[in-house]
């Protein structure tokens, strides 16, 4: 049997006391049977009276180790305290972290399988997420419903099973949870502090990494949940409503004039947009297939709320299904009118749960039979205004 991987995980931390002890339960409970997992954290001389000694205490009981700077250098010197300490330790990989995240059980070694299946020169591997830029599965109710470790742990088993290993190559990692191999640590270098407090930093290093032939790649089959922004914000680094420092994208600008175009590039190809509708369409048929789903027939916007998929249909015109699910979205194939029954029974291997029919229409066909039929307030026909 080969000898584990070693890997150091390096959340970087400024203020954040809301948010940080679920990081830290989250971490402890990473599982890997291919790598020795370290972690670390390292606070940025976090300015809010009493957090560092709180958060070494949180280190402490949970047996991580903590750093605090003695003066404030930003996230892009912090993070090369991370890389460094890899690279010089022995370490095989470095994960650089956000604070504000929900690492999934198999974190470790779905990043690792990807990164080894993935081929030669792979620099970096960015997990997918709900909230990473181009590499997030859309989602209108994150924190509401996937800030929850057994939520994630499902949802980044369910991408497993459906996605892989597979790797994409893509113009940049991210840095909220990306795998960096030693190899490329050593040979491109630490991230360039000219980004001050940070944000671009990773762009800056996945370009000199491409320069120097490694690839960025990003790995659809594991979920890390980000709730976006909460440790930047924390930080003071972007204000409220904003996203990005205009200044460090100028540097980008400056350094890397194509790149912006190697993204639009990038997402003309429609890779992640595919990966998207596969991930989505894998977690909805997953739940409905464990924990059975309802469909919704109406012409109005509804609130979706369930612990199980909901599947709305419009009573009239062609029937499109939409999906629902723990806030993702998607539209399920459709055999055609008349035939609700048998696509969905297609896609989830089961006939619903509930069916609940607030308006008529010729969609509803057969549906109404069904013993699991709720009929509710049904608006009035023409023929019931004569």
């Amino acid at each position: 049997m080969t000898d584990k991987k070693r890997v150091l995980l390096c959340i970087t931390a400024y203020n954040g006391r809301e948010f940080f002890e679920r990081t830290l339960d989250s971490a402890i409970h990473i599982d890997s049977a291919k790598a020795k997992v370290d972690t670390i954290v390292l606070d940025d001389c976090s300015p809010e009276p009493g957090f560092s000694e709180d958060l070494a205490q949180l280190c402490a009981d949970r047996s991580i180790a903590y750093y605090r700077t003695p003066r404030n250098l930003g996230i892009p010197r912090n993070v090369n305290l991370g890389l460094k300490t890899a690279a010089t330790q022995g370490y095989d990989f470095a994960i650089i972290s956000n604070s504000d995240v929900i690492y999934p059980a198999n974190v470790v070694d779905r990043l690792i399988e990807a990164y080894e299946a993935g081929g030669d020169r792979i620099g970096s591997v960015t997990a997918l997420s709900n909230n990473v830029s181009i590499f997030s599965l859309p989602n209108g109710a994150s924190d509401t419903y996937l800030a929850d470790q057994d939520v994630v742990d499902s949802l980044s088993q369910t991408l497993a099973a459906s996605l892989g290993d597979q790797v994409i190559d893509v113009p940049t990692g991210i840095s909220f949870c990306m795998l960096v191999s030693r190899e490329a640590i050593t040979q491109v270098g630490l991230m360039d502090p000219i980004f001050g407090r940070g944000y671009c930093e990773e762009v800056d290093w996945s370009c000199r990494s491409r320069s120097l032939g490694f690839r960025a790649c990003v790995a659809p089959g594991v979920f890390v949940y980000h709730s976006g922004g909460g440790s930047n914000r924390a930080a003071g680094i972007v204000a409220e409503g904003m996203t990005t420092v205009p200044a460090n994208e100028a540097i980008i600008d400056l350094r890397y004039p194509t790149f912006r175009q190697e993204v639009a590039a990038f997402e003309a190809t429609g890779q992640m947009s595919r990966i998207v509708d596969q991930a989505t369409q894998a977690i909805i048929k997953d739940a409905g297939k464990r924990l059975g789903y309802e469909i919704c027939i109406t012409s109005l916007e509804r609130p979706i709320a369930s612990e199980r998929p909901i599947c709305v249909i419009c009573p009239t015109g062609t029937p499109r299904i939409t999906a629902h699910y723990l806030g993702f979205a998607q539209e399920l194939p459709s055999i055609g009118n008349h035939n609700v029954m048998t696509s969905l029974t297609t896609v989830f291997g089961r006939t619903p749960s509930v069916v609940d029919i607030w308006d008529r229409g010729p969609n509803v066909g057969r549906l109404a039979e069904l013993p699991e039929a709720r009929d509710h307030y049904v608006y009035p026909t023409l023929a019931d205004r004569h």
